[in-house]
């Protein structure tokens, strides 16, 4: 372990080891149950959790992509969530309106998408220049597979994100698409944008942790996006960093080993319970993914429409019943 390893305070070790135990879990769960596999990369958990979170809206915003639910958990998604969503059920927290793994929830911070590669690198861009022009202490995580670069969308996004230099983390999973480029290609387009680079591999949770800390800190300062590139894992025993900070936590960490096992245990009866509901769950009514979305809110016009475009233009009638806005 890296010497600055105890900079994580007890309350993030804590939801670390509960997080890293509830996506084994999950993943364990999911392996027994018939159309419902999926792996965990559980890197992803220590970098998300490296983000600050809020459940106000208020705090950074995350697009987990193919890597859920290891993102969604540290930005406080609930295994039943998860689950309903990949089941595609009818309380699923997107019901029938999209597939995939990952959901919208803005309050969370959580960001969806089941969609081509490269496209939320772009959303998040945009995202960020918000935060960024509003003044607020904010920032935008992207896990992307490393076959987006191989799209103009994704390309498009970072370019724009580095030119406004927008509180942005991209995290490449070399794992899918990066072929035989790895490293040194994720290292050429950072060096070509003009951003921060960063490569991870088999590093334990303090240090994955700290590489997206510091990457925020930085985007935060006005100081311009990351680019992260997420080597492959170990596939022989994918738990390994998991289990090395359970035993970091209870050795050094001062979480005691009755501590850990509680921790384990909650995480288990969590899980357990979730797989228990699903299969008492509705599934989607037909007729859901036809109703409306709708807002109280009066549309704005485009600014080209404006009559004066003045700056600062809003609407002031009254709302008159809901507007689709499909």
């Amino acid at each position: 372990m890296p010497g600055d390893a105890t900079a994580l305070s007890r309350g993030v070790v804590r939801d670390l080891l509960y997080q890293g135990f509830q996506a084994r879990f999950l993943a364990g769960g999911a392996a027994k149950s018939a159309g419902m596999p999926f792996g965990v990369d559980i890197r992803t958990v220590a970098m998300a959790r490296a983000m600050r979170h809020s459940s106000d809206g208020k705090g950074d915003l995350c697009s987990a992509g193919h890597l859920a639910p290891g993102p969604m958990l540290a930005f406080g998604a609930t295994p039943l969530e998860f689950l309903r969503q990949l089941g595609r059920k009818g309380t699923a927290p997107a019901a029938a309106r999209s597939g995939g793994r990952s959901w919208t929830d803005l309050r969370r911070g959580l960001i969806g998408w089941d969609g081509p590669p490269g496209t939320m690198t772009q959303v998040l861009a945009g995202v960020a220049l918000a935060f960024a022009q509003r003044g607020q202490d904010r920032a935008a995580l992207v896990f992307e597979e490393f076959a987006a670069t191989e799209t103009g969308g994704w390309h498009e996004g970072m370019n724009f994100a580095a030119a406004q230099a927008a509180p942005l983390v991209v995290v490449l999973d070399a794992a899918r698409g990066a072929g035989d480029a790895g490293e040194g290609a994720a290292d050429a387009i950072a060096r070509g944008y003009g951003v921060d680079a960063a490569t991870v591999s088999r590093e334990a949770y303090p240090e994955l942790f700290r590489t997206v800390a510091d990457a925020r800190r930085r985007a935060v300062q006005g100081r311009g996006p990351s680019l992260i590139a997420m080597l492959p894992r170990d596939q022989d025993d994918p738990w390994a960093l998991h289990d090395a900070f359970v035993a970091w936590a209870r050795d050094e960490a001062g979480v005691g080993r009755g501590e850990v096992k509680a921790i384990e245990r909650a995480a288990s009866a969590g899980v357990d319970h979730a797989f228990h509901r699903l299969d008492k769950e509705p599934e989607a009514a037909a007729d859901d993914a036809l109703v409306p979305v709708c807002t109280h809110d009066v549309p704005q016009p485009a600014w080209t429409r404006r009559t004066p475009p003045e700056p600062g233009w809003r609407a002031t009638a009254e709302p008159q019943g809901f507007h689709d806005v499909r």
